[in-house]
């Protein structure tokens, strides 16, 4: 009984996370960042779907966007791994990050995850790069850059 509460109020308090990031990123141009890292580690396909959603719609208000894809979410690159399809329009994480590829989004990887996995380079889709330590250090020191991470 507890762990269900609990697992009720992670997904609550996830929902409502997104709920404020959504507002914040379809509201008016306050003068804030133009320029995001977000950064997804989550294995959870809806969170994963929806950091690339609100990816998608900052673009569209004139964001520049950077993903570095780490731990779990490092397979979101793998060719070929396994999709999961999320309502309502029956779009998987993978597929948005197809779309935002297709958008110029730079899409990095954490080396640590081929390091650490029986992939390697030639295993991840077309427009994921191997991302390098000191370019993502300098983007998260950049005071212009607004920091996402999910």
């Amino acid at each position: 009984m507890i762990k269900n509460k609990e697992g009720k109020m992670r997904k609550i308090s996830v929902l409502l996370s997104f709920c404020i990031l959504f507002v914040s990123a379809c509201g008016y141009d306050s003068g804030n960042s133009k320029n995001l890292l977000i950064v997804v580690t989550t294995d959870d396909p809806v969170t994963q779907l929806m950091s690339m959603v609100l990816a998608d719609r900052s673009i569209k208000k004139g964001a520049t966007v950077d993903m570095l894809l780490c731990g779990s979410a490092g397979s979101l690159a793998v060719k070929d791994s396994a999709e999961v399809f999320l309502k309502p329009q029956n779009t998987s994480p993978q597929m948005m990050l197809k779309n935002l590829i297709q958008q110029n989004v730079n899409v990095e990887l954490c080396p640590l995850y081929l390091s650490n996995s029986e992939k390697s380079i030639s295993n991840l889709i077309d427009g994921v790069s191997v991302a390098k330590p000191c370019r993502i250090a300098d983007k998260l020191l950049n005071e212009k850059t607004k920091i996402l991470s999910y």
